[in-house]
């Protein structure tokens, strides 16, 4: 998957990561695989190397970088 750029991280860091771009994923019905989804895996690397510890920080980043709107599916 995008263990490339967890490699870098630490565990704590590696479960930010992954728990915040999971989530985010999920809201936007995003899969993790896509190219978004990568760009979001990307974006939150990058933002926990250069110092984001909150997971409420790292999401709205994400939100602000990644310019997605949140869809409801229809059913």
């Amino acid at each position: 998957m995008y263990t490339q750029y967890l490699l870098t991280l630490d565990d704590d860091s590696i479960d930010l990561v992954t728990n915040v771009v999971r989530d985010w994923c999920k809201v936007h019905h995003v899969p993790l695989e896509c190219e978004l989804g990568g760009e979001a895996m990307r974006f939150a690397v990058g933002r926990v190397l250069a110092g984001e510890k909150s997971p409420i920080a790292l999401t709205e980043a994400m939100k602000t970088h990644l310019g997605i709107q949140n869809f409801k599916l229809s059913g």
